[in-house]
Parts: structure tokens; C-alpha cells; sequence
């Protein structure tokens, strides 16, 4: 059996590559390799601008005509990745049984429908089946709008595998650590994961319904997926939902990685745990080598911490900044996540929150607020939010316009709060 694999353009008004990679995805094709199945692999955002000293970049794009939904959104809408004729001489000589398409954000589906609509004038007879999260979380939506025959959800693997008559081993599949060889022509960092799941279920996130239950990888396996890739990678991606929740997991992970003694840097833009972090792991994660940590925080007012499932306090705050500082990160060396964009936000609260974290020594990072389907704050709006392409994180859709300077000033003070820094981490 040979398949044809794509992962679709980004449509959106801003994209950056902060190390995306359709990992899951990679992941179910490496899976499929080992199986014996020809894969015919195509990214259609393997193409950058920039690049920085970390391997994150500035995709390519071009501008197109923008839904009339968006209409009065003033910025330009653009397609991220590679052009359509690069797409189209990329999958002209292809012949696959199967087409797999993956998805993400909901609100980028226009790029789904776009790249599935092309593989449709190609290869009319052949079964094109959709999966990732936009099919995950929208599935009714996805079946009205993509060219498709089959759609299967993230926790409903073992029906993608049915269909194509592979054997699942649920151990086998979360143990499979991807080869990016085998994908791409060359990589500017390694994207992996040391654990699958998340015990937290946040009214905001939609974890849960994307990936059930919690997987932990084999810390052996991880070491020996390092000394694979150092000699010609530096920077290393933690994809981890929840890195510190099983501790001694993590330590043993740490500790073998430091056993490698290899000279690597390992980012987090996914967020650690904060309230798991002890002084032995602080310790660990100084010596393994990780640039930057960023821990999830999205607010200091307690009333909203405990509404959000109270994962951490300020009394857990502290004590992580203390244990940080004794392991031997600068001010500067450390992030925290605040969250912009949702509903009834005061903003002058997350600028005093931005205050006291630089006041800590911390860098702040704003993770803009996207309604995500199936979480609870979603569930409150969902009448609002029927199309969606108004999931967008940059167009705030909880703030209304006359807002937005207020927002992009905010934005602009904390960049300027993190410029501080700069000759610290540099």
C-alpha cells in the first residue's frame, strides 16, 4: 500500500514557524513505515523567510482575498507555506491507494479545504480520509465543508488503522518517536515527546477531548533518540502536555539525558507544570540543557486560577522563581504565560500581572485566547462562534474593535519589559 500524506497550508492573518511541526501526525506515518507502507510525505509550510539562532522562522506567504466574514479585519489575509504550483508539482507524478490529511487550529481549515479540493482534481477514486484536531473537534462542520470519505478523531486512532487493515498496538504507537529524515530534506530542530496526555482539564484548553488518557515514553528510548539527532541538531522541542506530572518520569528522562552528555538545547513552548517543579527537577533541567523554560501561568487572580482548575497559585509561583534561581537561571531565563483575549479580560489586571513576573525576574510571554470547540468557556459562546473562522486568536472576538489599541499597546509593553533581558540571555 502506498499513501500520500499531507499536512495543509496555514490561512490566517499572522503564522510563524514557533517550532510547528504536525508531530501526532508524524508520529501515525512513522507508525505506518514500520508496518511496511510507503509513505509519500508533503509539508505544505516546509518553506521559511528567516530563520533565528533556535531554528523558529518566518514562513513564506502570499496574500489572498479574505472571507467575507473577516472582511472588516484590518490586515491582510495570507496562504503560509509553499505556493500551490509548488504543491501541485509536488503530487502530479504521485500515485497513492490512500490520501491522509491532517488538520489543526479549526480556524485554519480553509487550507484543509483547499489543499483536499487539489487532491480531488489529482486523484478523484482514491479515499481521502481527514483527521487531526479541526476534524477532531469540529467533525460535523468538517463533513459539510472538506472533500472527503472518511474522518476519524485524535482518541479514535484504532479506526484509522482498522481501515487500513494495521495491526494497533497502543504501547507500540506511543513509544514511536518519529525520523524526520524519512519526511523532510533537512531540519533546523527535533520536535518530540516524552509523555501523551494532560490529567488537567482546563475550561479553556481542549486537551481532553483530543487525546485520552497518559502515556509515558520509555526514558531509554529518548536518550538513545538524542544521541541520534545531537550531532546535527541543537535544538530539541518538548511537545509534553503535562512534562512534570509524573516526576520520576521526568527525572529519569533528565538524568539519562545528562548521561549522554551531549550539548543540546531543549525548549518548551508548550508550558511546564510550575507547581511540580522541586528542587531536584529545577537542578535537572538546569544541567539537561533547557533554553528558556516556559511555564503555564495564564493568570494571577486567584478567583479566575481557581475557576481555570486551579493548577497553580502564587504561593506556587514563588517558590518555582526561588528554586529556579537556586538551580542557577538568571533573571531573564525563565518565561511564564499570561493569557490575552478572553472574555470579560481586564487588561489593566494582566499589565500589573506582566509587572510583578518582570518584577521576579521572569519574561512574560501572551498566549492569545482562542474559543476552542469542546471546552466549557467555549460552550458559553458557541452561539457566537458557528463559523469557524472566528475561533481566530488574531482577531480577539471578545474584544470589541475600539479595544484593540489598548491591546497591541499592552502587547508592545511587554515586549519592552523583555527587552531588559536581552543582554542577559544573549
Amino acid at each position: 500500500m502506498r499513501i500520500l500524506a499531507i499536512n495543509p497550508w496555514i490561512v490566517d492573518f499572522a503564522a510563524y514557524d514557533f517550532w510547528l511541526k504536525p508531530y501526532g501526525f508524524l508520529v501515525i506515518l512513522q507508525f505506518l513505515k514500520k508496518k511496511s507502507i510507503k509513505v509519500d510525505f508533503v509539508d505544505c509550510l516546509d518553506k521559511k523567510e528567516t530563520k533565528d539562532n533556535f531554528g523558529k522562522g518566518k514562513y513564506c506567504s502570499s496574500i489572498i482575498k479574505k472571507p467575507s466574514i473577516l472582511k472588516n479585519i484590518p490586515r491582510y489575509f495570507k496562504c503560509y507555506g509553499i505556493s500551490e504550483e509548488e504543491f501541485r508539482e509536488k503530487i502530479k507524478n504521485k500515485k497513492p491507494d490512500v490520501i491522509l490529511v491532517t488538520s489543526s487550529m479549526t480556524y485554519w481549515y480553509k487550507g484543509v479545504e483547499k489543499v483536499a479540493q487539489i487532491l480531488k482534481e489529482y486523484f478523484p477514486h482514491k479515499p481521502l480520509i481527514l483527521g487531526g484536531t479541526y476534524a477532531t473537534l469540529l467533525p460535523h462542520h468538517a463533513k459539510r465543508t472538506i472533500p472527503l470519505d472518511y474522518l476519524f478523531s485524535n482518541p479514535n486512532l484504532q479506526k484509522l488503522f482498522k481501515l487500513l487493515n494495521i495491526p494497533f498496538s497502543p504501547y507500540e504507537f506511543y513509544n514511536t518517536l518519529p525520523f524526520y529524515e524519512d519526511f523532510y530534506k533537512s531540519i533546523d530542530y527535533v520536535v518530540l515527546r516524552t509523555t501523551w496526555g494532560c490529567p488537567f482539564n482546563c475550561s479553556y484548553c481542549a486537551i481532553k477531548s483530543l487525546q485520552k488518557g497518559f502515556y509515558n515514553i520509555e526514558p531509554e528510548k529518548i536518550k538513545d533518540y538524542l544521541l541520534y539527532y545531537h550531532k546535527k541538531i541543537k535544538d530539541f522541542v518538548l511537545y509534553d502536555d503535562a512534562l512534570f506530572y509524573k516526576k520520576e518520569h521526568a527525572k529519569n528522562i533528565l538524568k539519562k539525558i545528562i548521561e549522554a552528555n551531549i550539548k543540546i538545547r531543549i525548549h518548551t513552548p508548550n508550558a511546564l507544570h510550575i507547581r511540580f517543579l522541586d528542587e531536584e527537577l529545577a537542578f535537572l533541567i538546569k544541567k539537561a540543557g533547557f533554553k528558556n523554560p516556559h511555564f503555564g501561568l495564564e493568570t494571577l487572580n486567584e478567583k479566575l486560577q481557581e475557576k481555570w482548575q486551579n493548577k497553580v497559585n502564587t504561593t506556587d509561583l514563588l517558590k518555582g522563581i526561588e528554586l529556579l534561581k537556586k538551580a542557577g537561571f538568571k533573571d531573564g531565563e525563565f518565561c511564564f504565560y499570561l493569557l490575552l483575549g478572553y472574555p470579560h479580560q481586564d487588561l489593566k489586571e494582566l499589565k500589573k500581572d506582566a509587572e510583578f513576573l518582570h518584577s521576579q525576574g521572569a519574561r512574560v510571554s501572551l498566549a492569545e485566547f482562542s474559543p476552542t470547540p469542546k471546552t466549557k468557556i467555549f460552550s458559553k459562546y458557541r452561539h457566537l462562534l458557528k463559523e469557524p473562522l472566528l475561533h481566530n486568536n488574531s482577531i480577539f472576538p471578545f474584544f470589541p474593535k475600539n479595544q484593540w489599541k489598548k491591546i497591541w499597546e499592552i502587547k508592545n509593553y511587554i515586549r519592552k519589559l523583555n527587552r531588559k533581558w536581552e543582554t542577559v540571555t544573549s
